[in-house]
């Protein structure tokens, strides 16, 4: 059963060959590796549009992390498999997926990258200052299993496609690897360079790529202007997680309402930068429209606009 309006859909094509033409790289140089180098990170985006920050959280931390989505997944699942399955962006009903409403509510960690200083630093640095010094939303968050078998995802933009590619970058983006990220069981393939493209996404063409190979604990790193997509998992029996998270200005429209969706309780005692990066706030572009009819529970969240991080 499907959930509200959401749109779901079944796209999976196997032994089929794809009869569009192929648009070859236009790219020179080495690509991006894991590496704890800010310098280098700043680098490889500006001139390949990804990075890959080694180290960010430790693998052991990451197993844990990937233990306790695996679990929460298979339980969403035993109850209803379409509230984790056949969502709008995942081209092939193999894999798995976990709102980040949903994350956000089950545990803390995941509250915790929300907020965490590498991806609040490279939004500082690549969004630039925002009106009034507010802060940043989350713009998305989800998780994303690809299991065995399952067909690589649609090269794409994560950005609509009414925003021209001259306005630059209006959304950072975050993948963390919550397994080994390799081309065989998946791992995101960007298309290097494509984040100084003027020419808008095409449908009609395959977009030659190359897999963002990173260990367990790193994060992935590109805007909204890069080409990229999941890879095919032609394992046998390797799964792959990542949690994927977008931050956007704050004119932007989230595409998750947390005031909404996340429960209060476990936002009780938390910081102001998660609540204000959560939108717990009623300010937006200096415009001050009162919570007038949310819960208690709710305003008493409710944090200043003015970014604190």
């Amino acid at each position: 059963m499907a959930v509200g309006n959401a749109i779901k859909q079944q796209v999976r094509q196997t032994g089929m060959a794809d009869p569009r033409p192929v648009k070859p790289l236009e790219f020179d140089g080495p690509l991006p590796q894991p590496t704890k180098d800010m310098q280098q990170i700043r680098a490889d985006l500006d001139r390949a549009g990804y990075a890959i920050a080694a180290e960010v959280i430790t693998a052991a931390k990451a197993r844990e992390m990937r233990d306790f989505l695996a679990a929460e997944i298979a339980r969403d699942e035993a109850i209803d498999e379409e509230r984790v399955r056949r969502f709008y962006t995942d081209s092939d009903d193999l894999n798995r997926r976990m709102s980040g409403a949903e994350l956000v509510n089950r545990h803390a960690f995941f509250r915790d990258i929300l907020e965490h200083e590498l991806p609040l630093q490279i939004t500082r640095e690549l969004l630039g200052p925002q009106t009034h010094n507010e802060s940043y939303l989350i713009h998305s968050y989800g998780a994303n299993v690809t299991r065995p078998g399952s067909a690589q995802q649609a090269i794409h933009r994560d950005r609509g496609g009414n925003v021209p590619l001259s306005a630059g970058a209006a959304q950072t983006r975050f993948i963390w690897c919550l397994d080994d990220f390799v081309e065989e069981n998946g791992a995101t393939r960007m298309v290097p360079g494509s984040h100084r493209d003027t020419e808008p996404q095409s449908w009609t063409v395959q977009y030659e790529s190359v897999p963002a190979e990173a260990p367990a604990g790193s994060v992935l790193i590109y805007t909204d202007m890069l080409l990229h997509g999941t890879g095919a998992n032609v394992s046998a029996g390797l799964e792959r997680a990542g949690v994927i998270v977008g931050y956007c200005p704050p004119w932007w429209k989230p595409m998750i309402n947390f005031p909404m969706t996340t429960d209060p309780q476990v936002l009780k005692g938390s910081s102001t930068t998660l609540r204000q990066l959560l939108g717990y706030s009623s300010v937006a572009i200096g415009f001050d429209e009162p919570w007038t009819h949310a819960p208690q529970a709710v305003k008493d969240l409710l944090v200043t606009p003015t970014m604190e991080w």
